[in-house]
């Protein structure tokens, strides 16, 4: 099957699929991914079939491309201490969606601090 959707994400299934580690740099909305970050993640959905199987004892689509190691989340921005948690969760559950083993999530103040940061 092929995306019918002609833009500049349109191999993005494939980048994410193939990638063994993954860092997004998000604004913080509202506790989570900023929308053009979540529009990406929406398009990878590629990465996965139809068909479904048990991982980590729950239920998630089988994936495309095999396990990866690392699915890492930058971001910056005002943020209260629940949207920290959320922000957490959604990487960790993203993580899990999408095949990688283990998920992180640092958090920076300004996008003007990301600048040498050691990961």
């Amino acid at each position: 099957m092929q995306c019918w959707i002609s833009d500049q994400l349109k191999e993005i299934c494939r980048v994410i699929g193939h990638a063994e580690e993954l860092i997004l740099i998000t604004e913080n909305c509202y506790g989570t991914y900023s929308p053009p970050v979540k529009n990406v993640l929406d398009r990878s959905i590629g990465i996965s079939t139809p068909l479904s199987t048990y991982r980590g004892g729950q239920m998630h689509h089988t994936l495309r491309y095999g396990m990866h190691k690392l699915f890492q989340v930058i971001a910056y921005g005002d943020m209260t201490a629940q949207e920290q948690e959320t922000l957490r969760l959604h990487a960790q559950r993203n993580a899990i969606n999408q095949g990688y083993e283990a998920s992180a999530v640092y958090f920076v103040e300004n996008r003007n601090r990301l600048e040498g940061l050691e990961l």
